[in-house]
């Protein structure tokens, strides 16, 4: 794989992330869809590894916004990673204002599945309120 199919694995990224944080239901699974079966995924509040709880955390992320959008200002890549620098602006669950910055790491496997995500943020300005374990699943399809 050559550096324009990992940018390419980084804006598919991108594109579910941009589904789900506009309420499609179903970005889900395509999200987690993206990620390799025993991939890891850690910010600051959580250290997931495996699909399953890698699409609970992405039920649980849109859960603790009213609304969110997110802009990504640079995609840096190299072999078998992407570095995308991004700003989420929105409002919490209670209308609260959002506003956000950092950085998420993807690596990937030969396949272009994500192995592992790692997000970095400034955990001083964000509020995580998680949905109980299990809820919300969407009950779309792959």
């Amino acid at each position: 794989m050559d550096q324009q199919q990992f940018r390419q694995h980084a804006l598919s990224f991108i594109d579910q992330l941009r589904r789900l944080e506009d309420g499609d239901a179903c970005a889900v699974d395509a999200l987690a869809a993206l990620f390799g079966d025993n991939a890891q995924l850690r910010n600051p509040f959580v250290d997931h590894a495996g699909r399953e709880r890698i699409a609970a955390f992405w039920r649980s992320y849109r859960a603790s916004f009213g609304t969110v959008q997110s802009t990504f200002s640079h995609i840096t890549v190299a072999d078998y990673c992407a570095g995308l620098f991004w700003r989420s602006v929105g409002t919490g669950p209670q209308g609260q204002p959002v506003d956000d910055e950092g950085v998420t790491l993807l690596e990937f496997d030969e396949g272009g599945k994500i192995t592992r995500l790692r997000g970095y943020v400034d955990s001083r300005q964000v509020r995580i309120d998680a949905p109980a374990h299990g809820a919300g699943r969407s009950g779309c399809r792959d």
